[in-house]
């Protein structure tokens, strides 16, 4: 029995951990072209369609390119290492398992796959509970009463943590509307958020809460004494960009209809014919295992 749930995959950041965690050397076709992020994609959408209780609703969403952050701030994920080529040319052929599916990609010229996720996120409310799936822990902020948010394990061998309001309190120590805030003091190496000079986590997290937003402690500098009052006087034009930079759009021009997103609705004959081209033995296998007899062209066999 499906779950009356949207799951929202952030595709770059699965890619990514699926190509750091399979070996390149043992993915790779006769031909030559390298599959590991690819299988790991597929086996990833083919265990959630296939799951005890699996989501009704299933979309992929990707990051186009430049977005309105990069004009706001030139290096902007500046410090971020160039996608590995073995990578880059696997991108495609992601999109392709995906389209094969039937699964919608989602993206948004001038976005980032961030702001399509809390886009549709937000449109959701009030339809179905959403459940996205990143590597990227920004999108803690859109936790909510219908919005949970998986992030891969913090240690090896452990499984992924699904985060609610309480999650992100614990594992943060700030509330999910105040993660925009807690990232504008300390910043974000990754995406080269500049935050406060001097501030770390634990004071950012004290700062909160005691003031509760960026605005309102600034509001209340004045009360602050010493050096940490001067910290936060040199940082705040750093602090209210940082805060621009990681804030999560949630009115991106984009949409999705549910109907569009239902899973199982794909051709098996066109995924078997990609999977066999892509030398997936064993996820050909599986997926004709989760089909039911008649849905099974009497073509295809699972050889």
């Amino acid at each position: 029995m499906t779950t009356d749930m949207l799951v929202l995959i952030d595709g770059h950041a699965l890619a990514y951990r699926m190509y750091f965690a399979l070996p390149l050397e043992a993915f790779t076709t006769q031909s030559g072209e390298p599959t590991n992020a690819t299988w790991g994609f597929t086996r990833t959408l083919l265990e959630l369609m296939q799951a005890e209780s699996p989501p009704k609703y299933l979309a992929v969403s990707f990051d186009l390119g430049a977005t309105f952050r990069d004009e706001l701030f030139d290096a902007y994920k500046g410090t971020r290492e160039k996608m590995p080529d073995e990578l880059d040319v696997q991108i495609g052929r992601i999109k392709q398992v995906i389209r094969a599916l039937n699964i919608p990609i989602l993206e948004c010229e001038g976005f980032e796959a961030d702001d399509v996720l809390g886009t549709i996120a937000r449109q959701m409310r009030g339809q179905v509970p959403v459940h996205i799936i990143t590597g990227d822990r920004d999108l803690l902020q859109l936790v909510d009463d219908n919005t949970r948010v998986e992030l891969p394990p913090r240690r090896q061998g452990a499984t992924s943590e699904v985060y609610d309001a309480d999650g992100v309190l614990a594992y943060l120590g700030v509330r999910p509307d105040q993660v925009v805030d807690y990232k504008a003091l300390v910043g974000d190496t990754s995406d080269n958020i500049p935050g406060v000079k001097g501030i770390g986590d634990k004071t950012a997290v004290k700062l909160l809460a005691e003031y509760g937003t960026l605005a309102n402690l600034y509001a209340h500098l004045d009360d602050i004494k010493g050096a940490l009052r001067q910290k936060l006087a040199d940082g705040r034009e750093s602090a209210e960009l940082s805060y621009k930079l990681a804030r999560i759009v949630t009115d991106a021009p984009v949409t999705v209809r549910l109907e569009d997103c239902l899973t199982h609705d794909f051709n098996a004959t066109d995924v078997v014919a990609l999977f066999r081209e892509l030398e997936f033995r064993s996820l050909t296998n599986m997926l004709l295992k989760g089909l039911e007899p008649a849905e099974i062209p009497s073509a295809i066999t699972a050889g």
